[in-house]
């Protein structure tokens, strides 16, 4: 299944677009007023624009005591990041 992305006029700033359907009577979810307001879409019985807040990524590198001379490559996200370092650094995942 291929995936494309359209660009929504009048989507707010961090909120993105996830479906064109009839809102889930379980879960909160939210739409676009005729204003242009984020509303929850509950009780609505029709097809609507589903959209969701966009969820910041965030990561954060601790210092350990252990020594290490020369580059560090930590993948975070996906993307290599090159440390010149005279320790070991890790990853600190949320709840740690």
């Amino acid at each position: 299944m291929m995936k494309h992305e359209i660009e929504i006029e009048g989507l707010p700033e961090g909120w993105k677009a996830v479906a064109y359907r009839v809102p889930s009577k379980i879960k909160d979810e939210y739409t676009l007023s005729d204003d242009g307001d984020i509303v929850p879409a509950k009780g609505i019985k029709f097809q609507v624009l589903i959209i969701e807040k966009i969820r910041p990524r965030r990561i954060v590198l601790e210092e350990t005591e252990e020594k290490y001379l020369g580059n560090q490559v930590l993948n975070i996200f996906g993307i290599p990041i090159c440390i010149m370092t005279s320790r070991k650094w890790r990853a600190v995942k949320e709840g740690e």
